[in-house]
């Protein structure tokens, strides 16, 4: 299985805890086990079956043109009237795929046990530092669409780069004082860990999946439970 250790490498865990970590941001760039873990993450066919498969996914947002964000839990990602048989949490295939391909963004929540891989890497994170991890799936049609503006996280956030390109605007302290801010592309294989609450903001060069890996950590929290289970 794999470790923290081995998911920054060849930055030692030390320098890790002592320099960056609740403290200022620091980019890994990929090296030949992360490109060849973080492109296996999933590929754009399974992203597509997994959202037609609506009555199954359990977290999506869309991120506008203009910037909006819809959300499927809070019923704003449909236009026509649902069907009787739809579940609360409900979005319209046919309005998400043209916010897509008008250059808008999508986002795949609660969706750490999407893929082996991608539960891998969050059982490393988990394992290292206590608490349950997350995985939000930040998907672009193309360097037109747009995503989030400048923000800060409640949570340490470890970016895993799938597919693509990104270009990161990130604030060099907490303070995030204007104008103190470090701007890099990272691409696949790359891994980005943005402690909370440093201002950070993400720009799609190309088409891309990049994913969020929050840590959330409190006494009532709990890893998953990640075990592969066979029903065959």
């Amino acid at each position: 299985m794999l470790t923290f250790e081995e998911l920054i490498h060849p930055l030692p865990l030390d320098d890790f805890y002592n320099i960056y970590h609740k403290k200022r941001w620091c980019a890994i760039k990929g090296n030949d086990f992360r490109k060849d873990l973080f492109s296996k993450i999933i590929t754009w066919q399974k992203f597509s079956r997994y959202i037609n498969n609506d009555r199954a996914v359990s977290g999506l947002q869309a991120i506008l043109p203009d910037g909006r964000k819809l959300c499927m839990e809070k019923w704003n990602l449909y236009k026509s009237k649902k069907p009787t048989w739809c579940k609360k949490h409900y979005y319209e295939k046919k309005f998400l795929h043209d916010i897509w391909t008008n250059h808008g963004s999508i986002i795949l929540t609660k969706a750490s046990l999407l893929t082996p891989e991608i539960s891998n890497i969050a059982k490393a994170v988990e394992e290292n530092f206590g608490g349950a991890a997350d995985a939000h799936f930040y998907c672009s049609y193309s360097e037109k669409s747009h995503s989030f503006k400048e923000h800060a996280d409640l949570d340490d956030n470890f970016l895993v780069h799938a597919n693509g390109t990104v270009r990161w605007t990130v604030y060099n302290s907490l303070e995030n004082k204007e104008g103190d801010t470090t701007e890099l592309d990272l691409t696949i294989g790359d891994l980005l860990y943005i402690p909370k609450g440093l201002k950070h903001k993400a720009i799609p060069l190309s088409k891309r999946i990049s994913i969020s890996i929050p840590l959330t950590q409190g006494i009532s929290v709990k890893p998953l439970d990640r075990k592969i289970y066979d029903f065959s």
